[in-house]
């Protein structure tokens, strides 16, 4: 398994992290997420993005975000997405979103599209999308296909329920891992209104 770093909401998702870090050891996981007052603001974005990269993303290849209802606005947690996919070797980016919010995200249903009408079944957006996902974790999900459904495979960030990520963490951790070499991310920055540790300089 893949060198990997948990970004998460510390109040809200620490029994998560615990229980991952239980499961399988904390030998291949980075827990060392950016606090309010680590970072200057008062020098260029680039080097707030080197400095998460370097003091607390480390050597990991793969960042897994642990989602609950207030993730989407942490800064800390948005600013360690963007430093994951900063530069020319981005890392792979995996949403794993907590089982009772899981339902609010997604639903079941079956294709009915006119242009396709194959009656799989697929993933249906609910209203939690927009609303609980950070903005570079649904631009990452996101993909443009004349047919309404797609594999989690065709997108740089996949989105997988906590229980099925427990059950095996290395499956989904390789997959976004080998993404890195079979596409680039679609989405790198957040924009201005995401809330973000970002320069407070005027240059």
């Amino acid at each position: 398994m893949h060198k990997t770093f948990l970004s998460y909401h510390h109040a809200n998702e620490q029994d998560l992290k615990d229980e991952i870090i239980e499961t399988y050891g904390g030998e291949l996981f980075i827990d060392k997420s950016v606090s309010d007052g680590d970072i200057s603001t008062n020098v260029s974005d680039n080097y707030i993005m080197r400095k998460i990269r370097e003091d607390y993303l480390g050597d990991s290849t793969v960042t897994v975000v642990l989602i609950g209802t207030e993730t989407a606005n942490r800064p800390f947690v948005n600013s360690e997405i963007q430093a994951s996919l900063w530069g020319d070797n981005p890392a792979g980016l995996l949403g794993v979103i907590r089982d009772e919010i899981y339902s609010s995200v997604f639903s079941s249903g079956v294709c009915d599209d006119t242009s396709c009408n194959c009656g799989i079944g697929i993933r249906t957006i609910e209203w939690g999308y927009e609303h609980y996902l950070p903005w570079l974790i649904k631009n990452n999900h996101r993909y443009s296909k004349v047919v309404p459904h797609y594999e989690d495979t065709d997108v740089y960030c996949s989105l997988v329920k906590y229980s099925d990520f427990i059950s095996d963490c290395e499956f989904y951790i390789n997959q976004a891992f080998d993404k890195r070499s079979a596409m680039e991310p679609a989405s790198k920055r957040n924009p201005p209104d995401v809330s973000a540790i970002r320069t407070s300089s005027l240059w």
